[in-house]
């Protein structure tokens, strides 16, 4: 057999060391390995219609521990199929038992063999089984959080929505700390099945219009108190059909009840796989088949941030201090915030200055000291653009007692890099000296950027060398927050624009292309990062977030990554905190804010608008 050539065969070598590299990485990186103890098949009902085998749940515990929180796990399968094995739910089982949680995944009776409302019913039971007997097993019974995948989704949010399947087991959905709904089926009315006949549903369910709806979670929203637990709402890029707009449109129920939910899209996932890749990085691979990028898995960090956000107030908090009383659709009715706001102040006057471009905006809550700062760079290619910023984000943040800097900066093609970011620098630093001036707390500025504002803020907040030239401490920067950016510059395209915007800005000069790249400056004590990107983004803007992304985790960094949907690279910030469209809310919002209050904090703001509107 022949031999690859040397190229090849150099190439292969490579790509194994990588890939070693990044197995040691990601092992150093990796929360502690726990020691596991299990118990399968017990039977959570033993009445006299009892089916062994579909009326049992497998423990899976955290050794030596004891008043740990527990993941409720219900299984796929279309309602007439799946099982609680654990074949495909290892990683799912060693990321809660890495974490300190336990995992119980239960089986319940299957369609034909029966209908609705068998399903839910043995999910009742199996949930009042382990709330009744938690402690016996180390398990704290407060801290009880359901999960389920595809027809698990819908059973789990049922189960939490309905209350009379628990009442009849003698609990109430209080109980329920939280739900992860994973691709799950929400409204059944609405729910199609092409090429299936018969369908799952009606195996499960039969036609009748009034039990579809009965059974369906998202008609229960409308009656859900305010105690609700806190909902995660999940969905792949490559999902079933129908069962992406199933998760958007549950989601904008809550908002528009003012419930506390998140909506996540997972990428590089399909239906299949969502659970069992949980943990690992999968490529993407072009029309052609050949690998474009690797994707990290977004569902375990996810689930887990969801876990540990429920469980100390923040998810509700950060929620209810974004939405009034009315959901998104009432954020452009929201009275201005009483803001002192303060334009063109010029933040450098050095050689080649420009009193335009060299200046900024200040948007300053009335009667407040010591407040954090939104610091808002623009976007235009580098070319373009205005510092002049969207009223919804004072609107959003101005209530919450956050000021906002926006600052422009000169353009080519009239200077190349490195003025775009100098002149950000500068500003940057203009701010953090002149803070007590204004009342700012110059220990509380988070950055903010789009398109090239998103590479901006991303390299300001990463290669140290621009905030020291302009005698910045390191450490300034408490976080960072991108949208649609360029992260590595010399794979930035732009099909059909002649000449580019990154020609304009750093010639074709690849030495300067790749000195200009934020994905080369992660170091240990990089500020933590939000990344994201639009469902409709420029071309292979979201592979640039996503590789972004992948960089902070194999060097154990933190970072959030979040596709915004139904928005494209122009309309990201303009509809923060308003639908687009009737079936899909804004997500951006409530992702800013519970960002921008983990690097710097609450304020008393958000503690009482939050307060306010969960009462």
């Amino acid at each position: 057999m022949r031999q690859p050539g040397n190229s090849l065969w150099r190439a292969v070598i490579m790509m194994a060391v990588a890939s070693m590299v990044s197995s040691v990485a990601a092992a150093q990186n990796a929360p502690p390995q726990l020691a596991m103890r299990v118990v399968r098949n017990i039977q959570y009902f033993t009445g006299p219609a009892a089916e062994p085998e579909f009326h049992s749940l497998d423990l899976y515990l955290p050794e030596g521990q004891s008043n740990v929180p527990v993941l409720f796990f219900v299984h796929g399968g279309g309602w007439r199929g799946g099982d609680k094995s654990p074949e495909r739910l290892v990683n799912l089982i060693d990321l809660c038992i890495s974490r300190g949680m336990g995992v119980a995944s239960i089986n319940y009776r299957l369609s034909p063999a029966v209908k609705h409302p068998a399903h839910i019913q043995d999910v009742a039971r199996a949930f009042a089984w382990l709330h009744n007997n938690a402690a016996q097993y180390g398990l704290d019974a407060a801290n009880i959080f359901v999960a389920g995948h595809s027809a698990g989704g819908h059973l789990a949010a049922l189960l939490a929505l309905d209350p009379k399947y628990l009442e009849q087991e003698g609990l109430s959905p209080a109980r329920i700390k939280g739900v992860i709904g994973s691709s799950g089926v929400y409204d059944l009315a609405e729910f199609y099945e092409p090429g299936v006949a018969p369908s799952r549903m009606e195996q499960g369910f039969g036609t009748d219009r009034e039990i579809l709806l009965s059974a369906s979670p998202a008609r229960t929203v409308g009656a859900a108190g305010p105690n609700t637990a806190p909902f995660l709402i999940t969905y792949t890029n490559n999902d079933l059909f129908g069962l992406d707009e199933q998760a958007k449109t549950f989601y904008s129920l809550f908002l528009n009840k003012n419930l506390p939910a998140q909506l996540v899209k997972i990428p590089a996932r399909n239906h299949s796989n969502v659970l069992s890749e949980i943990g690992k990085r999968v490529v993407v691979n072009d029309t052609n088949g050949r690998p474009i990028i690797p994707v990290e898995d977004l569902l375990g960090p996810a689930l887990m941030r969801f876990v540990k956000a429920v469980q100390d107030g923040s998810f509700a908090r950060d929620f209810h201090a974004v939405w009034p009383q009315g959901g998104p659709t009432a954020v452009p009715q929201m009275p201005a915030p009483s803001m002192q706001v303060i334009r063109d102040v010029q933040y450098y006057k050095g050689p080649g200055s420009d009193a335009k471009l060299n200046a900024l905006d200040l948007y300053l809550p009335e009667g407040k000291t010591n407040f954090p700062i939104l610091f808002f760079v623009h976007g235009g290619r580098w070319r373009g653009g205005d510092k002049q910023i969207p009223e919804s984000l004072t609107n959003i943040f101005g209530p919450l007692g956050w000021g906002i800097v926006s600052t422009n900066y000169r353009t080519s093609p009239a200077v190349k890099h490195p003025t775009h970011i100098q002149d950000v620098a500068r500003a940057f630093a203009w701010i953090y000296k002149n803070a007590s001036r204004y009342s700012i707390d110059r220990n509380r500025i988070v950055l903010i950027g789009r398109s090239a504002g998103g590479h901006l803020v991303a390299l300001l907040g990463l290669d140290t060398r621009f905030l020291e030239r302009e005698g910045v401490p390191p450490g300034a920067v408490k976080g960072v927050i991108t949208t649609s950016g360029t992260y590595d510059v010399p794979k930035r395209q732009e099909p059909g624009k002649v000449p580019t915007g990154k020609e304009q800005a750093f010639n074709t000069d690849l030495k300067l292309m790749t000195e200009a790249s934020p994905i080369r400056y992660l170091h240990p004590n990089a500020p933590p990062f939000l990344i994201t990107y639009t469902d409709r983004d420029h071309h292979l803007l979201p592979e640039q977030a996503q590789q972004f992304y992948s960089v902070f985790v194999e060097q154990g960094l933190k970072a959030r990554l979040v596709q915004i949907m139904g928005r494209t690279h122009f309309e990201y910030l303009p509809g923060a905190g308003q639908p687009p469209m009737a079936q899909v809310e804004d997500i951006l919002a409530v992702e800013l804010v519970s960002f921008a209050a983990e690097a710097v904090g609450s304020t008393s703001e958000m503690e009482k608008l939050a307060a306010s509107r969960r009462n």
